[in-house]
């Protein structure tokens, strides 16, 4: 796991972690390191740990994500795959089962962006955008898109550039060379 911007001591917590992704221990000895060097990288682990925490309510968990979306564009998005926690997708197409596993508790690979699945002993991949999810999963690979993607129902299996939408400051838009379907009056309901 070689990457210019970690320092060996980032390396080796890394490798600790990636060795036990669901053991979030190793997560918070690695924030208090990095709290030591004044590393913003240190709340964006401890965020992840919080929104997660069996005593979170749905409204902090609301603040969380976004403080988290706030923070990601500002890390190296190798590392923020470490500790994203989507979910694996892609696996209910060869499987009659869909996958109950998360991305956060696959088994690490020397690829901070792969993982390994026990349960349908294949790889996973870490996608940050539609368009390498949608590859990936044409190939009949696992997937984990990024938190930070905006989605859409089936974008998987229809393809990143029919009907997907942009994220500007929290709200979703249409792109701009895609036509605004016809609106219905306001005082039509049905």
């Amino acid at each position: 796991m070689s990457h210019p911007a970690f320092t060996d001591d980032d390396r080796a917590f890394l490798r600790a972690i990636l060795s036990n992704p669901a053991e979030l221990t190793a997560w918070l000895v690695y924030a208090d390191w990095l709290d030591e060097r004044d590393d913003p990288r240190a709340e964006f682990i401890r965020l992840e740990v919080k929104r997660t925490a069996h005593d979170t309510t749905q409204t902090e968990r609301f603040g969380i994500v976004a403080q988290l979306e706030e923070l990601r564009p500002k890390l190296d998005q190798d590392w923020v795959a470490i500790f994203d926690r989507p979910r694996v997708e892609n696996c209910d197409e060869q499987f009659a089962f869909k996958c109950p596993k998360q991305w956060v508790k696959l088994k690490g690979t020397d690829d901070p962006t792969v993982r390994y699945c026990d349960s349908c002993q294949k790889e996973v991949y870490y996608c940050h955008t539609v368009r390498d999810a949608y590859e990936h999963a044409r190939n009949g690979d696992c997937v984990a898109v990024s938190e930070a993607v905006s989605r859409s129902e089936g974008d998987l299996r229809r393809g990143p550039d029919k009907h997907h939408f942009i994220r500007t400051m929290g709200i979703m838009h249409r792109p701009l060379s895609q036509p605004e379907p016809p609106r219905r009056p306001w005082w039509k309901f049905w």
